[in-house]
């Protein structure tokens, strides 16, 4: 956000905007606000943002390329056109790092397969994309450090990855990583399916369950894997 003093006593502001238009016209077709709303668990009544708008911002944000650490959030969308955010002008003050942090942990608890699920079958039947034909492929996720706690003992009661070696495709045999595994329609190249999962999983036990979860998604078995 600029503001600028003009010699009539009026003042100028003006605010970023970019592709934020064409993102919105998409997730508003989808309804994603919504779906996280509804998805996620109740919000701690003492939080004055709701973390589905947090997400949602951090969603935009993205989707714009803009990928910035989660600390810098705060800063970029005190410059952008807050209605675009699904803000409310008063809500974006109350935009950190630890709201942001809070609302990741609160997605972490919502049944998210069910959210993907319902959110490719709306895009799906929205954009009419063609299941006809899938392409699969995974790619190891590098870390650096120990990452001691990611053991994948059980959090709350929901299951985690463990980040340890494996053959990482970054030629890094000397770091952890994860495996993670889409599948992407023919139609577009619209990711339909994925999965994260332990560094040390190896590719060739990935298919079944993979294509067992494609099948039911498209309802069928006559597609091209």
């Amino acid at each position: 956000m600029a503001r600028r003093q003009e010699p009539s006593g009026l003042t100028l502001e003006s605010r970023w905007v970019g592709g934020l238009p064409l993102v919105n016209a998409v997730l508003d077709r989808l309804r994603v606000d919504h779906l996280l709303g509804r998805t996620l668990p109740p919000a701690d009544p003492r939080s004055n943002l709701a973390p589905a708008k947090a997400l949602g911002v951090l969603l935009r944000n993205l989707v714009l390329n803009e990928r910035r650490p989660i600390y810098t959030q705060a800063e970029w969308a005190s410059r952008v056109e807050t209605r675009l955010l699904g803000l409310a002008d008063d809500e974006t003050p109350l935009l950190n790092d630890d709201r942001i942090g809070r609302a990741l942990d609160t997605l972490f608890l919502a049944d998210r397969a069910a959210l993907m699920t319902e959110l490719v079958l709306r895009v799906v039947r929205e954009f009419d994309v063609d299941l006809d034909q899938l392409h699969n492929d995974s790619t190891s996720i590098t870390f650096c450090g120990q990452y001691a706690r990611a053991n994948g003992q059980e959090v709350r009661g929901k299951p985690t990855l463990r980040v340890t070696y494996g053959h990482n495709k970054d030629h890094r045999p000397d770091l952890k990583q994860l495996l993670f595994v889409l599948t992407v329609s023919a139609d577009g190249a619209v990711p339909v399916h994925y999965r994260a999962m332990d560094g040390n999983v190896s590719d060739s036990v990935t298919h079944v369950d993979t294509w067992e979860t494609l099948r039911r998604l498209v309802g069928r078995a006559d597609f091209l894997y």
